[in-house]
């Protein structure tokens, strides 16, 4: 069992052996999930952009690096004026 207090903030500090055991890190979430009168408290993993490579899929071919940089090029232009 591991215990923690509720700050002024109302923030509470996640006792160390569950960040190591849930091997949490900087971004890491917390899902609170009532039930009763208790709380079930689950880790909510960030996933790293590389690992989300494929989750969705396109709707129309995806522009070659080249073209995209000439459209933010001219989005950016198109906000700023030039």
């Amino acid at each position: 069992m591991a215990i923690s207090s509720l700050s002024s903030k109302k923030q509470i500090t996640v006792p160390a052996r569950l960040v190591r055991r849930w091997n949490l890190k900087q971004g890491d979430g917390l899902m609170f999930f009532e039930d009763g009168d208790s709380v079930r408290v689950l880790p909510i993993k960030r996933k790293h952009l590389l690992e989300m490579r494929g989750s969705v899929k396109a709707k129309k071919p995806i522009p070659s690096l080249d073209e995209l940089r000439r459209i933010a090029r001219e989005e950016h232009a198109s906000r700023h004026g030039r």
